[in-house]
């Protein structure tokens, strides 16, 4: 005989999965016995036997049962005992599985293994925002059958330590953990898992008489009401009806430190080669990496764990992304030149952030005796080779000499290797049929900026020794060499290429060099009808996109693969707006939120107030700043001019439409609108709470605001705090949007504003992957140089927060 017990929060769907896995052919399954809770909570100890005989008699109507029962016998007796009549009650049905649910048991699965040690364990676990909301409305409901001490913060410790106890056992084979949203998201898929760790097949059954058995173990109790209704997934969640947006607020911060505990956990070496971190269990999404140098923690990076595996491809990536000067300033250090060549002195002193931007840059391009100007200026004359170019491209490798160009064409572009890999594409202008090498190099460090530093670690430096044998340039030639070697570089069958063999891979988005753009990443399967779709939409190159009933491959974006046209131009810069002050600038940016426009509703700042504030503005010099424009400021890390201020709403609201945009036009200023992309044209259902239904715009006004210069942006597909979900929900929030709005809007969409400011690495990792270069949230204070474009801080307004610029 088969034993499996089912456990999990309470309210986390235990249930609808029991009700499931009974309805098949070999599982038999009964009311909740609490056998085990009250035979070993002390505190429930003297009611023990009249919980037994409750089960029994008024529960599965078996009262013949009890004639064994013995209260005065040892715990083991008593738990063979029990086990001994449902082993009987399964021969009677002829069932080979008997599965015990009682949620509480969860605290006692190492006693219960102690006295059945092959029985085995089902976990469900669910979003955290949508358990707690559960459990905290039916305890108020229902006060009187769940007892006192269910207050909010009960709830959100119940839901946190069923969650961090399930994550204990994620590695032992006789637990399997299983998440409520797959299982209502692909039914058959997860139930087949199911019953291969079960040890049965998969029945088709189980779906066809879940309803039947529902009714039957759920006991007619109140909180069990609608638990026969098909099993599909939903986007009305009671969290938006049950908590304000303060209150949700709260919820995330006591909860957010249980994705960083059971998180995966790794220790990487960035001189020995970076591998794929695979045979990670299903239930993992997070890896937590924590990185050394020879020994030496630089940090740790985090990243989600898609399909079982962390690619190593990606997590070079971010690496380099993330500790780029630290590795180049170790490698410096270790370099030594042997007497009789040229000694560049300065590779000896360790770097120093930006300050030493000029010496990577002598490295780099190989000028030792340039000034930081050198490098960015138009035209320097040097003896170089001169070719001449018949079409409008030419792809060009950074640790090769770089010619100068004859062309008969007013621009070109350049696409930039690193290494061997292409890092992006560059327009340069034509000046006389003639193009210099250091036009050339100058449109190239002007243009991608940083991102050289990242590619040239992550291409000549991660998973190598690094020792003195080789320059940096050398190592990069020998990079480039390597993959130039390779029929596919990547991802050819056996040619070591940067993805797996026969991924599916969507390719470089429009964007400018050095953003989320060129951050590689490993997405879920799971999404990738939605990422296809936005992809189509936006035009994007995709390989390998499998056929219908193909089996999952692993998807990545990947940066390498780039289209025809450069995301990005050199372009005079914009003339300045009419109330510009060329006597100051810019260092940190004001980013101003706004919810609602209008002279009545909650929290809502009245169009006079508004008014007084532009105006305010307007007096003291601030113009609109773009997105592009705060982007270019911290690629070269220079101000921007004058008094700068970027204006955004929350939500589009039609009040928005009505009051805010007249007011903007007046005072010549401009916005970024947020939408949630599935809610347009409807009402702010997020917000039931509140007690406040609010008209949102639908597209007749937000292609007019688009067409008078209004951008707009995501704030999500259904507005759920992203930092509670799996990377699948993540990314289909994500992709979905977008699809959704560049449909509509037909332009690109770049900007992401998280619901309720909720972002940590992980979410920006993902959103940036789906499509999003900008990324804002609701920490209040200004906007610094040094900022992630994914998570730039921005200031709430609202009637107790008014403006406050100098």
């Amino acid at each position: 005989m088969k034993r499996i017990f089912l456990i999990g929060s309470p309210r986390s769907g235990t249930t609808m999965l029991q009700s499931l896995l009974a309805a098949h052919p070999e599982v038999i399954s009964f009311p909740e016995s609490k056998f085990f809770q009250y035979l070993l909570y002390k505190k429930f100890a003297g009611k023990f036997p009249g919980r037994v005989e409750t089960f029994f008699k008024d529960e599965i109507n078996r009262p013949e049962l009890l004639q064994g029962f013995d209260d005065s016998q040892s715990l083991g007796t008593k738990v063979s005992w029990f086990v001994g009549v449902l082993d009987g009650l399964a021969a009677e049905q002829n069932k080979s599985i008997w599965l015990e649910k009682t949620p509480e048991h969860i605290y006692f699965i190492d006693d219960i293994e102690r006295f059945l040690p092959d029985a085995k364990f089902i976990h469900i676990l669910r979003n955290g925002m949508d358990t707690i909301a559960s459990l905290h409305e039916v305890t108020r409901n229902s006060h009187d059958l769940w007892g006192p001490g269910w207050d909010l913060n009960h709830c959100i410790h119940r839901w946190k330590e069923a969650t961090l106890i399930s994550h204990k056992y994620a590695k032992n084979s006789n637990h399997i953990l299983v998440k409520y949203e797959e299982i209502v998201d692909n039914k058959v898929k997860k139930l087949e898992e199911l019953c291969h760790f079960m040890g049965v097949e998969y029945d088709a059954k189980m779906l066809e008489f879940y309803q039947e058995k529902a009714a039957s173990l759920s006991l007619s109790l109140p909180w069990h009401q609608g638990i026969e209704r098909e099993v599909k997934s939903s986007n009305i969640h009671k969290y938006h009806k049950i908590f304000t947006s303060n209150e949700i607020k709260d919820i995330l911060d006591k909860i957010k430190r249980v994705k960083g505990e059971i998180a995966w956990k790794v220790t990487v070496e960035v001189s020995e080669p970076i591998s794929d971190i695979g045979a990670l269990p299903q239930i993992c999404d997070r890896l937590h990496c924590t990185i050394e140098l020879e020994g030496i923690k630089l940090g740790v990076v985090e990243l989600p764990v898609c399909d079982g595996i962390v690619a190593g491809a990606v997590l070079a990536d971010a690496i380099a992304a993330q500790f780029a000067w630290q590795i180049l300033d170790r490698f410096f250090q270790r370099y030594r030149y042997e007497k009789g060549n040229k000694l560049w002195e300065f590779l000896l002193k360790p770097l120093r952030a930006k300050h030493d931007w000029t010496l990577f840059l002598q490295d780099f391009w190989e000028r030792p005796n340039w000034q930081l100007d050198n490098f960015y200026q138009s035209e320097i004359a040097e003896e170089v080779p001169t070719i001449t170019l018949e079409k409008d491209l030419i792809a060009v490798e950074v640790s090769e000499e770089l010619p100068n160009i004859k062309v008969e064409l007013s621009e070109i572009d350049v696409l930039v290797k690193v290494g061997g890999v292409a890092i992006g594409r560059v327009t340069v202008a034509v000046e006389n049929n003639f193009v210099s090498a250091q036009k050339l190099r100058s449109t190239i460090t002007r243009n991608s900026g940083f991102e050289l530093c990242v590619a040239t670690v992550r291409e000549a430096l991660l998973g190598k020794p690094l020792d003195g044998k080789q320059s940096l340039r050398s190592r990069l030639a020998s990079a480039a060499q390597q993959r130039s070697n390779q029929p596919d570089s990547l991802n050819a069958a056996g040619a070591g290429g940067i993805y797996p063999e026969n991924a599916v891979m969507f390719g470089r988005r429009s964007g400018a060099i050095g953003t989320s753009v060129n951050r590689r990443a490993a997405l879920p399967a799971a999404a990738l009808r939605e990422i296809a779709s936005a992809a189509a939409i936006a035009g994007e190159t995709t390989m390998e996109i499998p056929q219908e009933n193909e089996l999952q491959k692993q998807v990545f974006y990947a940066p390498e693969i780039i289209g025809k046209k450069s995301p990005y131009r050199e372009v005079a810069n914009p003339a300045p707006p009419q109330n510009f002050n060329n006597n100051s600038v810019t260092e940190k940016l004001p980013i101003l939120a706004y919810r609602r426009i209008s002279p009545d509703g909650l929290n809502a700042v009245t169009p006079d107030f508004f008014e007084q504030q532009l105006q305010d503005l307007q007096e003291k010099g601030y113009y609109s700043a773009s997105w592009e424009n705060w982007q270019n400021a911290k690629r070269d890390k220079t101000p921007l001019p004058g008094k700068a201020v970027l204006m955004t709403f929350d939500g589009g609201y039609l009040d928005f439409f009505q009051y805010a945009w007249p007011l903007l036009k007046r005072y010549d200023f401009t916005a970024t609108v947020f939408l949630v992309a599935e809610s347009i044209g409807k009402t702010n259902s997020w917000e039931k709470a509140e007690g406040e239904e609010v008209k949102l715009m639908g597209w007749p006004e937000i292609r007019q605001l688009r067409d008078a210069g209004i951008e707009f942006g995501s704030m999500s597909a259904t507005y759920q705090p992203l930092t509670t979900l799996s990377p699948t929900e993540i990314v289909r929030e994500g992709a979905k949007s977008r699809a959704i709005l560049e449909r509509g809007l037909g332009k690109s969409v770049k900007c992401f504003a998280y619901p309720y400011g909720d972002v940590d690495k992980i979410v920006e990792h993902l959103i940036g992957a789906t499509g999003y270069t900008f990324g804002v949230s609701y920490r209040s204070k200004f906007s610094s140089l040094d900022d992630s474009l994914m998570s730039l801080p921005r200031i709430q307004i609202t009637k107790e927060n008014p403006l406050k610029l100098g």
